[in-house]
């Protein structure tokens, strides 16, 4: 089944700024945000979609803190220059933050919904013009029902020179089309860079329309025309960098090797025989940063790094930020706590029947299945609508709210949901929740179904308005 994917949560894996590959060997630190509040203020106050991103990972959650009813902060550890984005009251707010520097943003608040915004920090011109910035980045990335609109080629994917034109085209209609609707300097010179970017990624994607039987030395032309005289991306220091690589480490027809298996010597030898000498000078950068992001990738879930892995990890990499910030992350891998309220079924893949396997261990109680993703906007709208109605309901101990997603999530923010979204969470396999969908009839998210204490569906619906009023009218009438 196709799930849609709305467009904030994408757009801000795009949006981060530019450092020095000197910088980028020892600048790294923490970071901090401080949210202060003033005027008729919410006494719950609460921001959605709190995420940051840096050179090797994607959506990375923040929490605030609260220091009193007025005041609250974050703090984070960052890998130089990092973008966090944060939605209040369906407004975006975007900005840069450097390593061991401190950002201050105010909201005064007229009544509990309308709010003047202040912001202390370097990057003021990225700040106040989120919104803007947002709506050009929308039109150049994601309004491309029509190819023709940006190329006048029609791409035979056998033809590596042809598809190169094609990215070509775009590139330079698009850049022609960003000068047209703003001469703000930060946006054009951001603007452009994702531009770029954003071409690369969806030139990797584009070998998918490949077909199936094209030899492997067709690929790897392929590869080597895509990348000949674009790895001036390393040095825009995009979060969006990750997407170019994991899309790299997720090419089946590459073979490249399991990371924690090979070690890092094999995987560069394997990486220099498919991308040759295409990548100019850069590809020491290349070769280290997109290792790294395969032992981050390596790190997510239960996986750890064994001593061999660290001793391989310090004798390989030249680059400082990257080894101390993997093996930071293993350690504290190493040192959370296994929530009770987060569950990982005991099947693999090659099952995919596993809805009543995770229902049945309900029985007697009434459930709430809700099912989301971390790239589904009006899902995470959703979990703020129905907040009220878990406070509602938080003494009823036959109640219980239950979230499924799945691999198609981020996992770092799927992560961070579950340590601030009480209820129980299931991260499943795709293809185990299309079952769930396909069976169940679900053609969207946020969608959500509700069944009695003897397990029945009594309801199931894809609802984005007036969510708290039809649920509770759904749990009272099964009480």
């Amino acid at each position: 089944m196709k799930k849609y994917i709305p467009l904030f949560l994408v757009l801000f894996s795009l949006i981060t700024s530019k450092i020095s590959f000197s910088q980028e060997k020892t600048n790294q630190g923490y970071s901090a945000i401080l949210f202060k509040l003033k005027g008729d203020y919410p006494k719950d106050f609460r921001i959605i979609q709190s995420v940051y991103s840096n050179l090797l990972e994607m959506y990375l959650p923040f929490e605030l803190n609260k220091i009193n009813d007025s005041t609250y902060y974050t703090s984070f550890r960052k890998l130089n220059l990092s973008t966090y984005h944060f939605i209040l009251d369906e407004q975006y707010f975007i900005s840069n933050i450097e390593s061991n520097s401190i950002d201050t943003i105010e909201f005064d608040f007229e009544d509990k919904t309308n709010f003047k915004v202040s912001y202390q920090g370097k990057y003021t011109d990225f700040f106040y013009n989120s919104k803007k910035f947002v709506e050009i980045i929308k039109n150049l990335v994601f309004n491309e029902a029509k190819d023709e609109t940006w190329t006048s080629y029609t791409v035979d994917y056998e033809n590596s020179d042809d598809l190169n034109g094609y990215l070509d085209e775009k590139i330079k209609r698009k850049n022609n089309y960003l000068e047209t609707i703003t001469q703000n300097p930060t946006m054009l010179t951001i603007g452009k860079e994702i531009i770029d970017l954003r071409e690369i990624i969806n030139a990797i994607n584009e070998m998918e329309n490949v077909p199936n039987n094209q030899q492997y030395e067709e690929r790897i032309h392929l590869y080597q025309t895509i990348f000949k005289d674009r790895t001036q991306f390393l040095k825009f220091q995009y979060a969006g960098q990750y997407e170019v690589f994991n899309a790299i480490l997720k090419d089946s027809l590459l073979n490249l090797p399991d990371i924690s298996i090979s070690g890092p010597w094999e995987f560069e030898n394997k990486l220099e025989s498919i991308f040759g000498n295409s990548l100019g000078n850069d590809f020491r950068e290349f070769y280290e940063r997109i290792i790294a992001v395969a032992y981050i990738l390596k790190l997510k879930g239960e996986n750890s790094l064994n001593p061999d892995h660290k001793l391989a990890i310090l004798n390989y990499f030249k680059n400082d930020l990257y080894k101390n910030y993997i093996l930071t992350k293993n350690e504290l891998n190493s040192k959370e706590v296994n929530l009770s309220n987060v569950h990982y079924l005991p099947f693999d893949s090659k099952n995919e029947d596993v809805f009543e396997n995770i229902v049945s261990k309900y029985k007697g109680k009434i459930v709430l299945i809700d099912n989301w993703a971390t790239w589904c906007g009006p899902c995470i709208a959703g979990f703020e609508k129905i907040h009220p109605l878990k406070e509602k309901y938080k003494d009823n101990k036959d109640i219980i709210f239950l979230y499924l997603t799945d691999e198609s999530s981020n996992y770092n923010i799927w992560q961070g949901y579950t340590q601030k979204l009480s209820g129980e969470h299931y991260f499943l396999y795709e293809n185990q929740s299309n079952k769930i969908y396909d069976d169940h009839k679900i053609n969207g998210i946020p969608h959500y179904m509700l069944l009695d204490k003897e397990g029945n569906i009594k309801y199931s619906e894809t609802i984005v308005d007036s969510i708290e009023t039809k649920i509770d009218g759904w749990i009272q009438s099964v009480l």
